[in-house]
């Protein structure tokens, strides 16, 4: 045998062994579709929503409050059904009850606020949740795309705050 017919039977060998290439899955749905399906699929308003993988699958985690009461949903995003729906909590606590009655009352949705934020800033919301400072309730917002990769967004007022080193 030569060396150019070992070559070859080593560059068939690697060819057989390689393992097929993994084809790249992407969102099909944006986290603001996301919302907006839960919010309109359990008549509830979300507080809270990020990408995340759940066993292998590409899902929307977002926290939502109905009658008081926090609800998680996963939405595929995908699909973008909703696919997983948690029962609502019945331990009361204070900080959590402060969260929802802020979500529930809101002047806008999370669905409103996260269009009203793309469009402020030329960004895509990658992340929101609420939170409270100061004795204010903001939602803090992850951006791709915007100059200000992360923002506060007072939840009664709408006004927009670049976040630096935090």
């Amino acid at each position: 045998m030569n060396i150019r017919t070992i070559l070859l039977a080593a560059a068939a060998a690697a060819t057989v062994a390689a393992p097929a290439v993994a084809q790249v899955v992407r969102p099909k749905i944006s986290l603001a579709q996301a919302v907006a399906t839960a919010e309109a699929e359990l008549g509830a308003r979300a507080y809270d929503a990020e990408f995340d993988m759940d066993l292998g699958d590409m899902v929307y985690e977002i926290g939502l409050v109905k009658n008081g009461k926090p609800i998680e949903v996963k939405v595929d995003a995908v699909s973008g059904r909703v696919v997983r729906q948690s029962k609502p909590i019945k331990a009361r606590l204070p900080v959590v009850g402060e969260h929802l009655k802020a979500a529930q009352t809101a002047p806008r949705t999370l669905t409103q606020t996260i269009a009203m934020v793309e469009e402020a800033t030329k960004g895509k919301v990658a992340e929101i949740g609420l939170e409270r400072r100061g004795g204010r309730h903001y939602y803090e917002v992850e951006l791709v795309g915007a100059p200000d990769r992360d923002v506060l967004v007072d939840v009664r007022t709408g006004a927009i705050t670049p976040l630096i080193g935090d």
